[in-house]
Parts: C-alpha cells; structure tokens; sequence
C-alpha cells in the first residue's frame, strides 16, 4: 500500500477558514487537510476537554497522526508513532465506555465505529511496516467492530470508509501479504468500492478520506487515474489553499502522463511552496521541481532544463528524503539517453541506496540491468 465518482462534497469540505467553523473537530479537519497538524492537534484538543466522553477527539488525534506518518513515509518519527498507538488505545477504552454507559443504540453505533475505525488506523499502519499478522488481526477487529456500529444504525454511513478500505485491499493483495490474507480473512474488492463509494456519498465526516483511497486506488491499483481526476480536481478546488489537494492533482495528471497539462500545475506548486504562500511550505519544493522534471524529459524531451531541475534536487535535498533519491534515478534516465552509460550506472547506484519506496529499488535495478529508453521505461509511480 504505497500510499493514497466523486460528485459533491459536504459542508465540510466548504470550510474555507478554520476559523469560520463553530466546531473544533471540522477545525482539526480542516488544518489536517492543509498539512498543519499542530495545529489540527490543538483543535481537536480542545473538542477533547469539553467532551471527554467522546471517543472521536482520540480518534481523530490518531488520524492526523496516521496522516502525518503517511504523507512523509520515508522518515520514522518514532514519537508519532508512540504517539499513534496510545491515541488509538485510548480511543478503543472510551468506546468501550461509551458503549457500556447507554441503551440508546445510536450512541452504541459512534462507539463501535470510533473503536473499529481506530482498530482500522492502527491496522494500516502496521501494513506498511510489514507487520502482516498484527495488521490483519486489528483489521478484521475493525471490521467487526463497524459491521457492529452498522447494526445499531444503519445510516451510519462513516462506517462503511473503513469497512470499504478493509474489503478492496485484502482482496488486492499480493504475494506473502496475499497468502496471511487468505488464511486470516477474506475482503471483495467490488464491495469494497462500492462501501468507499457509499461513505462519500453520505458519510457525516468520511468523505475526503473516502475520496482520497478512491483516487489512490483508482490511480496505484486499477490503473484508471482518468477516473480519479475529476474527483482529485473537484477536492483542489474545495481546498484551494492546500498543499495536499494540490499535490493529489498533480499526482494524477503524472500518472496520466499528462505532462502538458501537468507541468504548469507543478509549476504553480513550486511557486507557492518557494513563496510559501499559505498554507505552502518550502518542504514541498523539492517534491515540486521533480514533478517538473518528470515532464520536461518525457513530454517535452527537454534534456537540459530536466537535468537542472534534478540537479537542484539533489544539491538540497534532505539526505533521508526521498526526492535527492528519485532525482538520481531520472538523471540516470538522463545519462541513459546521452550514451554515457558509466554515468548512467552511478546514478542508479546512488539510487538504490535510498529508502524502498514506489518501487525505487526495482527500477534501479531494472536499469542497472538494461539502459533505460522511452520504450523500457517502467509504470512510474507518482509522488
């Protein structure tokens, strides 16, 4: 899981200033959807003190620290994850409270969809440390736990996000993943997206998350990212001020290969990150240079302004980033294309010894093996 139809969103997709919005937890959405989760931790915190009993405040916490941990996956951040885990826990043991103190059955529902969905969370989480067996039992936890929530209150429809993440990706998985998933549990990737589909389209507070798997599932795992566009674009729009949303954009017109369209997006990202025009930071200039590259050397075949643009990645980049890496990677492609294949070779070297994500590793390799040309060129991942 390497990262990450979309018709109207809700009025919380509409907030356009946190401070327009009377409730802390749509505020801590709000600042988690820009990248600002101190932020989102401060509001979400002080939905926390004024309803202690309220599962959501924790679960929301462990939210945007799952969010935070996935948006920069190559670092470890050791206190995040700490962090996480007790959000999570805590989230579970107010549920469980919650679910005790009342007969009311809706009550009894948001107590097992915050349970289950914080089983969810944790359970991600664990997949991409390849923690398989711990994963697949909080994921069918999870799963148990909202098809419970379902039963109280059917029109609970914030219970189907987790329930429609859980069904597509163990019936999508691959290799030993697959194999613990066929012993343990069982998803249905149709259902599956029909749940997401069902969670953006009523859900209360599910729906950009449900938006954001759909675009990463129909972008990395069903190879429609023309399908995903309209939704990435739609959700740009709403955010106008986010990094994220704006990235996701850019994002799938790179998996489209629509480097016309994609290069003056880029183009724009970079400008607001360098200016650092809210809520832009410079963090995201690298990310955005190498989008640019990206296009200049497959869709305008422009050599020299592509080189560039990955020299300046590499000459800033942070060393545990995963950016200096990738730009190694294309300035490979660079070499390649050149005839000057010792280069070639170095760069690839100095690629795969960068952290194995979006498949780095393999395509080192792959062009270590044989020089790389447009007509070898691999399925790129997009950033």
């Amino acid at each position: 899981m390497n990262r990450f139809t979309w018709i109207i969103l809700s009025a919380l997709v509409l907030f356009q200033n946190p401070l327009s919005a009377e409730d802390a937890l749509d505020k801590g959405l709000w600042w988690l959807y820009h990248a600002q989760y101190d932020k989102a931790r401060e509001s979400i915190a002080v939905h926390i003190q004024d309803h202690p009993k309220d599962p959501a405040g924790y679960f929301y916490l462990t939210a945007v620290d799952w969010w935070h941990l996935a948006q920069e996956i190559e670092y470890t951040y050791p206190e995040i994850q700490a962090r996480m885990k007790e959000n999570s826990q805590k989230t579970i043991e107010t549920a469980e409270r919650l679910f005790a103190s009342s007969k009311d059955p809706k009550v009894k529902a948001r107590a097992c969809l915050y349970s289950g969905g914080a089983e969810g969370l944790w359970g991600r989480w664990l997949v991409t440390q390849k923690e398989w067996v711990d994963a697949y039992f909080a994921g069918k936890r999870g799963q148990k736990k909202l098809k419970q929530a379902l039963k109280f209150d059917p029109e609970l429809y914030d219970a189907y996000l987790g329930l429609g993440i859980y069904d597509y990706y163990t019936d999508t998985l691959s290799g030993m993943q697959a194999f613990v998933a066929f012993l343990l549990i069982r998803g249905d990737k149709e259902r599956g997206l029909l749940e997401l589909q069902r969670a953006m389209d009523k859900g209360e507070r599910s729906q950009v998350e449900a938006m954001f798997f759909l675009v990463e599932i129909f972008t990395s795992e069903e190879g429609t990212p023309e399908r995903a566009l309209p939704l990435a674009d739609a959700l740009h729009k709403k955010f106008p001020q986010s990094p994220i949303m704006h990235l996701m954009e850019v994002s799938t017109l790179y998996t489209m290969k629509n480097w016309n369209a994609m290069l003056p997006e880029a183009e724009d990202f970079l400008k607001k990150s360098e200016s650092e025009t809210p809520w832009y930071t410079r963090h995201y200039i690298n990310g955005a240079r190498y989008c640019m590259g990206v296009a200049k050397l497959n869709g305008k075949k422009d050599f020299d302004g592509a080189e560039k643009d990955f020299g300046k990645i590499i000459a800033e980049a942070d060393p545990k980033s995963r950016w200096g890496y990738f730009a190694q990677l294309r300035l490979g492609h660079i070499y390649d294309l050149r005839k000057d294949r010792e280069k070639a070779l170095a760069a690839y070297q100095v690629a795969k010894s960068g952290p194995d994500i979006w498949g780095l590793h393999h395509e080192a390799e792959k062009y270590i093996d044989e020089p790389f040309t447009f007509s070898t060129a691999s399925a790129e991942k997009a950033p």
